[in-house]
């Protein structure tokens, strides 16, 4: 193919010596290789055969399908983020939980008493 050749030429000034030989303009060129890369154009060497090129859709799709998958992994690093503060958060406040624990006093309850008004005075006789 033409463009294959083409593209094969790397020298300076060598793609116009090519296309003054096979006798085309380099603006003709330019006109195939903006539709091959856009899908348009199918060599006739590879009859029969597949072309694995990507269309303008599929390239659209394939552009938007690349962008909704690093905003998924964003979402997911965040989220991945927020279940480690969480964890680390329980686990603060289950250590806090158990040293407060460990510290508090224990209060013994109070023994039963007689209240002071029931309480006999010494030196008081009762009637």
């Amino acid at each position: 193919m033409i463009l294959d050749e083409y593209d094969k030429c790397l020298e300076r000034g060598s793609k116009t010596a090519f296309c003054r030989a096979v006798g085309i303009t380099e603006g003709t060129i330019r006109l195939w290789a903006g539709q091959r890369e856009a899908g348009e154009l199918r060599s006739r060497a590879k009859e029969g055969t597949e072309d694995h090129r990507l269309r303008e859709g599929d390239k659209r799709l394939l552009k938007q399908v690349l962008k909704e998958n690093e905003i998924l992994k964003a979402k997911l690093a965040r989220s991945e983020a927020a279940v480690d503060i969480l964890g680390k958060a329980s686990a603060l406040l289950d250590a806090m939980a158990k040293s407060a624990a460990a510290t508090d006093p224990e209060l013994k309850d109070p023994e039963p008493q007689r209240p002071d008004w029931l309480t006999p005075e010494s030196g008081k006789t009762s009637l």
